[in-house]
Order: C-alpha cells, then sequence, then structure tokens
C-alpha cells in the first residue's frame, strides 16, 4: 500500500468546505426532527461525519494511483453487493436499497458510484483513444449497475451514475462519431425507460410539470417544500423555529428535503451561503482535475466533479421546484451512513490527486 511521504500540503478549502457542509447538515437535523427524535438522529449523523473523516484521511494519504489496479476487483464487489439487495434487502419508503447488518444498514447502489468512477476512469487512462470494443465495455459496465439499481428501485442514484459517467465520457478519448451513437441510442430508449417506470416515479415527474394538479398527493411533497423555503423569509426562522419542519408538514425532511429545513431556518441568506459553498467545493475539484498529472487522476477528479454538482443541483432543484423528485440526498448535508462515508472517500481521493500532483510527472 503507497502512503503519501513527505509533506502534506493539503488543499484546505477541499476540508473546510465539506466540514462546513457537514455541520450544517447536524444543525438542519437538530433543527427540524421532533424532541423524541432529535438524539437518534443528530447523534447518529455524528458518528457518521466522524467515520467519514477517518475515511477521508484514510484516502488522501493513500496512493490513489493504486486504486486503478483494484477497479475490477471493486467493481465486481459493488455488483455482489446489489445482489444481496436485490436478494435479501430490506425495504424502507417502498424500495429494497439497503443490507441489515444488525448495527447499522449500508447502501451499496451509493458505494457503487465510488466503485465505477475508480473503474471508468482506469478504463479511459488506459488508452489515448477507446477502440469500439473498449467503448462498448464501458458502456456494458455501466448498464450492469444501472439495471440493478432501477430494480431497487432507485431512480436518483442511477441518474446520479449516468450523468456522471456522461460527463467523464465527455472529456474522454471515445471517438465523438460513437458519442453520437450512443446519445442517439439513449435518445430512441426513453419510450422504455418511462414504460419501465414505477407508477409513483411517473406522478413524480407529472407533478413536477404541475405540482398542483393533486396537491395532497403526488405533488404535496414539493409544495410543502416550497413553502418551507419561502417561509424561512430573508434571515430565516433559527433553528429552534422551523415550524413547517418539526410538525412534520416536510415529508423525508431528513434526507431528501433537507434543503428546505436549512432555508427555513436560515432564510434567503443562509441559502444562498450553502449554494455558493457547493459552487466552491465543485470548482475545486474540478481544478484539481485539470492540474491533475496523470490520465487517472484527471479522470477520476471529472468525474467526482460531475457526481457532486449532479447531486447537489437535483436535491436543491427539488426542493424549490425546479427539479423532479428523485430522492436524490444532498452531498454531506442529507443524513445517511453510506452517502455520507462514500461521499468523503470520493473527496479524499480528490485531495490525494491533489497531494502528488507536484511529485509526478504526466503519463
Amino acid at each position: 500500500m503507497k502512503l503519501f511521504k513527505g509533506n502534506l500540503n493539503f488543499d484546505w478549502l477541499l476540508i473546510v468546505l465539506p466540514l462546513i457542509l457537514s455541520v450544517s447538515g447536524i444543525a438542519t437535523l437538530y433543527s427540524i426532527t421532533s424532541v423524541s427524535g432529535k438524539a437518534t438522529l443528530v447523534n447518529s449523523q455524528i458518528i457518521y461525519i466522524i467515520l467519514g473523516m477517518i475515511v477521508y484521511i484514510f484516502f488522501s494519504i493513500l496512493d490513489y494511483r493504486v486504486l486503478r489496479s483494484y477497479g475490477k476487483y471493486l467493481y465486481v464487489f459493488g455488483i455482489i453487493l446489489l445482489l444481496v439487495v436485490e436478494l435479501f434487502g430490506g425495504q424502507i419508503f417502498g424500495s429494497s436499497r439497503w443490507i441489515d447488518l444488525g448495527f447499522t444498514q449500508i447502501q451499496p447502489s451509493e458505494i457503487m458510484k465510488f466503485f465505477l468512477l475508480i473503474l471508468i476512469a482506469g478504463i479511459f487512462s488506459n488508452s489515448l483513444k477507446l477502440s469500439v470494443g473498449q467503448s462498448a465495455a464501458v458502456f456494458v459496465f455501466l448498464i450492469i449497475p444501472i439495471a440493478l439499481i432501477l430494480k431497487e428501485p432507485d431512480l436518483g442514484t442511477a441518474l446520479t451514475i449516468i450523468f456522471s459517467v456522461a460527463g467523464m465520457v465527455a472529456f474522454s478519448p471515445i471517438p465523438k462519431k460513437i458519442l453520437l451513437v450512443i446519445l442517439v441510442v439513449i435518445i430512441a430508449a426513453l419510450p422504455l425507460v418511462w414504460q419501465g417506470l414505477k407508477p409513483y416515479q411517473k406522478e413524480r415527474l407529472v407533478s413536477f410539470a404541475n405540482p398542483y394538479s393533486d396537491p395532497l398527493g403526488s405533488g404535496y411533497n414539493v409544495s410543502q417544500a416550497k413553502i418551507a423555503v419561502g417561509s424561512g423569509g430573508l434571515y430565516g426562522k433559527g433553528f429552534s423555529g422551523t415550524t413547517q419542519s418539526q410538525l412534520q408538514f416536510l415529508p423525508v425532511a431528513h434526507i431528501d428535503f433537507i434543503f428546505s429545513g436549512w432555508a427555513e431556518a436560515t432564510g434567503f441568506v443562509g441559502s444562498m451561503m450553502m449554494v455558493v459553498i457547493f459552487a466552491l467545493l465543485i470548482l475545486k475539484i474540478f481544478q484539481i482535475a485539470f492540474l491533475s498529472r496523470d490520465e487517472f487522476g484527471y479522470y477520476l477528479a471529472i468525474g467526482a466533479g460531475f457526481l457532486i454538482f449532479f447531486q447537489s443541483f437535483v436535491n436543491i432543484g427539488m426542493n424549490i421546484g425546479l427539479m423532479p423528485v428523485t430522492g436524490i440526498p444532498l452531498p454531506l448535508v442529507s443524513y445517511g451512513g453510506t452517502s455520507v462515508i462514500t461521499t468523503a472517500a470520493i473527496l479524499g481521493v480528490v485531495q490525494s490527486i491533489n497531494l502528488r500532483r507536484k511529485s509526478i510527472k504526466f503519463g
């Protein structure tokens, strides 16, 4: 195992910004949770964040280049976990996405995001120009976990993976003609994708177009989220006065709609601060990608940047009615152990890329 030797010149923005988001998440969980559930959710999230910090430090000091040789093994392990979910996973909110370990639960689809970034980055970094066969392999490697994740069903995570890989593809050595063929295939497959959606997923898309068509049904979540955001006003109600959240008008406030809880507590000013923090974090990741000294680190950081961007953009967007509800958590802010720890691992790898860019040569 290759660990970092020499001076640890950490990029402090890549440390401070995630910490601010994590603390904001804990404060929001405290604000939106009823008295009976405060200790459970808040304490659990604090433990997840501490574990995430340990994972972040580990992947920061680990030479990220060793991950390249483990890409296929991690991918196979991720597929096995998804199959375990399919066979034995427990149901929450009508979806079978979690493996119950007794003392906690893990969500393999979240872990698969990390493993796929490593595998695809390794494939793209192997050649200046991918052959048709290699390009087809990338598509197959992607479609297998996507099919398993959609079967759970977990549309949000599937879309996150597709978008992050698409971002890597856009900067990849895949010939433009093949990219055009892939785009045509995706467009042609959209009617089949629509037919394969669960009824509640179709209702979410319809309610996105017109949330007031069924205000007490499929449009309820979005309507209540927008009310919570608007009720925060300019400076917010404070973390002890979030009536929409504490009175449980806002569904799944600790995961999908945590931004609405934050907006109600901190108002427009606090909401914009969080948006700016995410923007700075994403820009920093892309900056590290473009300064990377090897192809593997470049593609890995590109995928990480697109992943964080898509999750934050969609989650915030669905909280203010600009995006359909897809069940995508807000990175480091939403409640959830697997999500927090996986995001910490990804950011740790990005920090590792930054630490080594001055000590290695291109190629």
